[in-house]
């Protein structure tokens, strides 16, 4: 018991002595601390082969390879340089220190100088440290055989801003940047008009910011959303300031889930469906690998449309569209929900989430309005009524289900879920575009799915009980199995052929990268002929299942389309009743555009300045004429 005394006492007067009478750094001939990188490869020493050499100001510390958690400090840590925020540096990169902050980690670096300024020899303030690495020539990491999009985001300085490629971004907002696209002399985009866009020297402007939610927080390599400084048609693709690049990052099935279902979509004729060209990518210098450039979901002459009306619109005539709406998994503050209703055994009724899409703003009467429509639309579900096909489109929604149901993707209908509704009387809602098949080919291929599905998928358990809904998708399903399908798998091997390469570089950059917090790693994709004949023979049986039930093609001969349900669309509210509709002279909008005040009175010369509705087709649009 004395001896344990006396060490406890021995124990608590070094441990008051060393916080009272702390050894100071040790100093070199002019003053100036000596510096130590401590911890990584010298287990937190001071090791004079990891002391900074110091001329002037200026400290420098250059190493063979660096990997692992280190500290920037003097002899006693009275100078202590860390980072408050958890870093992992895997690149060149600039970043001010914190003092006494926690440990730095390097990754793998090779071939590294690390530098730094001390203001003044006795300060004892954060310092800005300069890590300078070998890298990877970037040339040598593409594949070589497909576009390459170029994007680097600057601070002030013009020093790469690495926030956007920071495995742990999290916020969706947007940073600037420049990009340039190289077509890479690829001739199958050539044929598609496709031409390279800006230069190293001559870059243009973009903005760039983190999208999707478990792609973006899950995965070191990110989605991201681009808004360019002017419209320009990328890789072929339709022309307009708004794209993603979209990583796919979780797709286990060779890059292959997305491109089934846009590309069923667009065959089976819905009324848009995004286009997507594959492309390498690097950001700030970094080869970020292999990426799909998406047409983005918009309200665009070319994609989504329908006339586009503006945020918080009151204007009667106005009022009934266009609109476009996801039926979302998540709580949004722009959303409309009300309880799912169904009529269908044993089904999982979730919360019916109606997130506002364009516009981005609703006034009190489009809430309105649209909140009626759904109502509707949910109220004849529940009740199995052939009302809901005064609301929706019966042809189009026939389309939208059979693709999800080719692919198995059993997390259709539950989020990403698109429907828009144009202006006017006698027009419906329409699923439409297809997107995000991320849970493609994860169903049972002898079963339909959503009896695979952990998810839930609003409506279309309820809407498989009505049955004019059956016999539309029997219909489709024996007209587009005979005509439209044909070549698919065609252009499945052409898509596996023009990224087997980039699959392989992009393994190589991404095999044993660090990870997000609680995330996950990117995929291998590598043996692309492998996950090719994986999706194929998933397609093959679960086409041969669905011949049992919704008739064999291949006996039934029928090659002609469809006609398209003629149900009479539900009348528009007063409060929503365009007053143009009461003039009489509908025959003349299918022609030129027609010109109205806001009363109504056709305008045979509109003013500058003025606002007038104008009727094209059977699309109403309120704008100033100029």
């Amino acid at each position: 018991m004395v001896k344990f005394s006396r060490f406890i006492l021995l124990f608590l007067l070094t441990l008051t002595s060393g916080i009272a009478f702390a050894a100071e750094d040790k100093l070199d001939t002019d003053g100036y601390p000596l510096i130590y990188l401590r911890g990584a490869v010298n287990y937190w020493e001071c090791d004079d082969n990891f002391l900074f050499t110091r001329e002037n100001n200026k400290y420098t510390l250059t190493l063979a390879e660096l990997d692992g958690e280190f500290k920037i400090a003097g002899s006693e840590w009275g100078y202590n340089y860390g980072r408050n925020a958890k870093v992992d540096i895997t690149r060149s990169t600039i970043f001010n220190t914190d003092l006494g902050g926690g440990n730095m980690k390097a990754v793998n670096l090779r071939n590294v100088t690390l530098s730094f300024t001390m203001t003044e020899k006795s300060d004892k303030v954060p310092i800005e440290l300069n890590i300078v690495c070998e890298e990877g020539n970037v040339e040598e990491q593409l594949s070589g055989t497909l576009p390459v999009l170029y994007i680097n985001v600057l601070n002030e300085d013009g020093s790469y801003n690495d926030e956007v490629i920071d495995k742990d971004l999290a916020h969706k907002n947007y940073m600037n940047g420049i990009y340039w696209l190289d077509i890479n002399g690829c001739e199958w985009l050539h044929q598609l008009g496709a031409e390279s866009i800006g230069s190293k020297e001559n870059p243009l402007p973009l903005e760039i910011k983190a999208r999707g939610n478990f792609t973006r927080t899950a995965f070191a390599k990110k989605p991201f959303k681009l808004k360019l400084g002017s419209k320009e048609s990328l890789l072929g693709l339709s022309k307009s300031k708004h794209y993603a690049i979209l990583a796919h990052a979780d797709d286990t099935w060779g890059y292959l889930r997305n491109f089934c279902g846009f590309n069923l979509g667009k065959r089976i004729g819905l009324p848009w469906t995004p286009s997507q060209q594959p492309v390498e990518v690097v950001i700030n210098g970094d080869y970020r690998g292999l990426y799909f450039l998406t047409e983005s979901i918009r309200v665009e002459k070319d994609r989504v449309d329908i006339a586009e009306l503006e945020d918080n619109e009151t204007a009667q005539e106005l009022i009934s569209g266009g609109y476009l709406v996801e039926l979302d998994n998540y709580d949004e503050g722009n959303q409309i929900r009300m309880q799912e209703k169904g009529c269908a055994a044993n089904q999982a009724y979730d919360m019916l989430r109606i997130t506002w899409d364009t516009p981005e703003e609703y006034s009190d009467v489009q809430r309105r309005f649209v909140t009626e429509q759904f109502t509707a639309m949910n109220n004849a579900i529940g009740d199995n009524s052939d009302d809901v096909w005064r609301y929706l489109d019966m042809d189009d929604a026939a389309r939208f289900y059979l693709v999800h149901e080719i692919i198995s993707n059993t997390e259709s209908y539950h989020g990403s879920t698109y429907l828009f509704r144009d202006n006017g009387e006698g027009m419906k809602w329409h699923f439409s575009p297809i997107w995000d098949c991320g849970n493609a080919f994860s169903g049972s291929n002898n079963e339909f799915f959503y009896n695979c599905d952990p998810y839930g998928n609003t409506w279309i358990p309820s809407l498989r009980e009505n049955v004019k809904f059956n016999e539309k998708v029997r219909q489709t399903w024996l007209w587009f199995m005979n005509t439209e399908f044909e070549g698919f798998y065609k252009d499945i091997d052409e898509y596996v052929n023009h990224i087997e390469a980039a699959a392989k570089a992009d393994w190589k950059r991404w095999k044993g990268a660090p990870t997000p917090v609680g995330g996950m790693a990117v995929v291998d994709n590598t043996n692309m002929n492998l996950k090719r004949n994986n999706v194929v023979n998933h397609l093959l049986h679960k086409i041969d299942w669905l011949k049992e039930q919704f008739g064999d093609f291949n006996t039934s001969g029928i090659t002609t389309e469809p006609e398209r349900d003629d149900t009479p669309a539900a009348p528009l509210p007063s409060y929503a009743t365009s007053a143009i509709e009461s003039i009489g002279a509908e025959d003349a909008f299918e022609c030129e555009p027609q010109y109205f005040n806001l009363q109504g009175i056709a305008v045979s010369t509109p003013l500058e300045g003025e606002i007038y509705i104008v009727k094209r087709g059977y699309k109403t649009v309120k704008e100033i004429y100029k």
